[in-house]
């Protein structure tokens, strides 16, 4: 999926946070949006998905017949701040709830499940409690949770908070692995994921900037 974001706005109110963004987020590649707090890395995260509306502009979602659509909600896994982990249930529930929203079976769930938590190197973790988890551990299973959703976007919001060094690029490696999978987006100012990203946007708050 090709995300083309064409001048836009956001505002709160009043308060402006940046405007005349023109930026496209190509398939098979991890585009990382950088810029400091406060200029709207996470609330462009929410208009591609759909939770934010614009203040002027639009963005469009171009799938394999490359008709333009609006941003849906149903077309993304979200991978928050922290993993928003269920504690007292299995790793593999955690990500197992994802195809089962899907609509898969549960045969086929389970085993997208185990498949997606072997990719980001959790198979052997499958039947702990999530709470026994390290950090870095549990934002892999957000990241295996969002793979096994079969989304064709991935949208990471700061997916490196918190992490020492190994775990992020670690997570670094893991999101390039996806891109077979899914367009992903991260919204990131940790050098590392900016250096293994194969595009950057830059936003600058109350600025208008061209990618």
């Amino acid at each position: 999926m090709r995300v083309d974001v064409i001048d836009a706005a956001i505002a709160f109110g009043p308060v402006p946070v940046f405007a005349g963004l023109t930026a496209t987020f190509e398939p098979a590649r991890v585009t990382a949006l950088v810029g400091p707090s406060g200029s709207g890395k996470s609330s462009l995260l929410a208009a591609v998905a759909g939770y934010q509306p614009l203040a002027t502009g639009r963005i469009e979602l171009h799938g394999i017949d490359g008709a333009p659509r609006p941003p849906s909600p149903g077309v993304v896994a979200w991978v928050p701040q922290g993993s928003n982990a269920l504690g007292r249930r299995s790793v593999l529930d955690n990500v197992l709830v994802a195809p089962l929203a899907a609509g898969r079976p549960g045969r086929e769930a389970r085993e997208t499940a185990r498949a997606a938590l072997d990719q980001v190197g959790l198979a052997d973790r499958a039947g702990e409690q999530a709470r026994r988890l390290s950090g870095g551990e549990l934002q892999r299973v957000a990241l295996a949770r969002a793979l096994a959703s079969g989304k064709e976007l991935i949208l990471a919001d700061e997916p490196s908070a918190n992490l020492d060094a190994a775990n992020t690029e670690l997570v670094a490696r893991i999101l390039a692995g996806l891109v077979s999978h899914a367009t992903i987006v991260v919204a990131t100012h940790d050098p590392v994921l900016v250096a293994a990203a194969d595009a950057t946007v830059p936003l600058r708050r109350e600025a208008v900037v061209r990618a």
